[in-house]
């Protein structure tokens, strides 16, 4: 099965998004809150609504934090690398 370059950027986009909701889900809301820090100003540009908060992790302040963010970073590339070579 040979997919477009659209589809393969989409599929790519799909993954990333599967990818980061499995992460917000595995480790809750209380360790993603230890672990990340959010922003703490917000002007009206910058407001989510509830799914992009949900999804949203901050900026990494502990070892932990970086640890989550290089799995996530490796796993969304090894799946964009395969998307890409594969289909």
């Amino acid at each position: 099965m040979i997919l477009s370059d659209e589809a393969k950027v989409f599929t790519c986009i799909c993954m990333a998004l599967f990818i980061c909701t499995c992460t917000a889900l595995l480790i809750g809301e209380e360790r993603k809150s230890k672990w990340f820090q959010k922003r703490t100003t917000y002007s009206f540009f910058l407001r989510r609504g509830v799914l992009g908060e949900w999804l949203h992790f901050g900026y990494p302040c502990t070892v932990e934090g970086y640890g989550v963010t290089a799995i996530m970073l490796c796993l969304i590339g090894l799946s964009s690398y395969i998307i890409w070579t594969v289909l």
